[in-house]
This record gives C-alpha cells, sequence and structure tokens, in this order.
C-alpha cells in the first residue's frame, strides 16, 4: 500500500484517509505536521494504488494490517469516501486508534440515490480524463504545483469499476456493526449545505454512540478540509489534541 508522510515519525500519529479521486483532498492539513506525524494511504484505485479497484472489505484489510504495523494508537481523519472507510474501520478495528474525526461520511442509502450518485461520479471521471481540467481543479483545491502535476497523471488510471464501487461500497449504518461499542472519542462533520442524508448520517452517528459528538457546518458544503482549513484544522487540533493527551 503506497502512503505519504509528513512530519516527523516520533510524534503523535495521525491517519488521514482522503476522498475519492483526491489523494491530497487534505493539502491544506498537512500544516499539521508541524505537531504531528502525518500519514496519507492512497485508497485502492487512486492515487499511486490505481493498478488495484477499489474494494471495501479488502481496503479495510490493508489499512488494520498497515496500522496494527505501527505499534501504537493513532488518531484517525477521514473525509467523504475516507470517512465511510474510516466508519468501517473504527467499528471493526477500534483497539488501533485513541480518536476519530469522520467529516461527510454518506451512510444512509437507498438503491435510486446509489444508482444516481454512480451515474454522476461516472461523468466526472470522463471529465477528469481532459488534463487543463484536472489541473484547474486541483489549483483550486490548494495544490501544490508536484502534487497538481501527480493528480493529473494519476486521474488518467482511475478506472469506472472504481468510481462504482467506491460509491456503491455497501458501507452503511445497518451493515456495519460494531460501532455503537466503540469507546473512543469521535467527532462527526457535516455541512449545512449537503444533502439531507450527510446530514442525517453524523447526526445518527452521535446518536448509537455517547462517545460520539456531530456538528453541522452551516456554511460548508461537501468541502470543509479544503474551503473551511483554518477552523477545521483548530477543530483537529484541539480533538486529536484532547485524545492524545488523554491516552
Amino acid at each position: 500500500m503506497h502512503f505519504e508522510e509528513f512530519g516527523k515519525e516520533h510524534e503523535k500519529t495521525i491517519v488521514m484517509l482522503h476522498a475519492a479521486n483526491y489523494v491530497h483532498v487534505f493539502a491544506k492539513q498537512y500544516c499539521l505536521s508541524d505537531e504531528y506525524h502525518l500519514i496519507v494511504p492512497h485508497l485502492m484505485g487512486y492515487g499511486d494504488e490505481t493498478d488495484k479497484t477499489f474494494n471495501a472489505e479488502e481496503q479495510i484489510k490493508e489499512l488494520a494490517e498497515f496500522i496494527s504495523s505501527l505499534g501504537k494508537k493513532v488518531a484517525l481523519v477521514g473525509f467523504s469516501l475516507g470517512a465511510m472507510v474510516g466508519f468501517k474501520l473504527l467499528s471493526e478495528h477500534p483497539e488501533l486508534f485513541n480518536c476519530a474525526v469522520l467529516v461527510s461520511p454518506w451512510l444512509i442509502k437507498d438503491r435510486e440515490t446509489l444508482d444516481k450518485v454512480v451515474a454522476a461520479n461516472e461523468k466526472q471521471l470522463a471529465s477528469f480524463k481532459k488534463k487543463w481540467l484536472c489541473g484547474l481543479i486541483a489549483r483550486m483545491n490548494g495544490f501544490t504545483k508536484e502534487q497538481r502535476i501527480s493528480f493529473v497523471e494519476q486521474m488518467q488510471r482511475v478506472t469506472p469499476e472504481t468510481v462504482k464501487n467506491a460509491v456503491d461500497n455497501g458501507i452503511t449504518l445497518e451493515t456495519v456493526g460494531g460501532f455503537g461499542k466503540v469507546d473512543v472519542p469521535v467527532l462527526a462533520l457535516a455541512g449545512g449545505k449537503e444533502q439531507d442524508f450527510m446530514r442525517e448520517s453524523v447526526k445518527k452517528m452521535a446518536e448509537m454512540n455517547e462517545n460520539c459528538s456531530c456538528e453541522i457546518w452551516e456554511k460548508a458544503a461537501h468541502n470543509i478540509p479544503p474551503m473551511f482549513a483554518k477552523r477545521f484544522n483548530e477543530q483537529i487540533r484541539g480533538f486529536v489534541g484532547k485524545a492524545f493527551d488523554k491516552a
């Protein structure tokens, strides 16, 4: 499994699980490497893992084995697809973590909406094959020149099968067991301008587990890490820092 690191290895570690397509969606969080050791795994089918097709069960297994090999508990931060994967990973392997921040996980799903989102994402993938558009989107997300170049190259290799599997991943509040018993602090975030099912997902998480709190950021859409970076970084510092201090 390919991953990138920022900061010093001896510092407290945060594993960051990116959104579909955007390996560097946390680019504006990399400044946290002044205080933490950041690890950003490339999820199956994306980044430098495009020789694989995304599969939720296999991804969970890979991540659990990798994090276990670190020999210490870590903080978990996930956005969108990364938040869904993080929800399942945390629920099934809570012993690996001392806290989690999950942003915009889609955990309440129906067949009709899934089919619509799959179709929309397949259309988006076709547009990403236009290199100039990839570069523009990467720039808008605050990627460095090097990150923009790699993003454009990587997106040319992402397959429709990965896009479909990443959306229709089988991860829901009903299909994943164990979250109600997770005994580490969890913060679930969503934007007030996101779809109802996204906001309801984080609210239900808080209802399911007394250790989980949720916040709806009213001015945000599906864009909290890149567009609300200052507030989000402060939230991570406070929440994750407090959890590490208690550990």
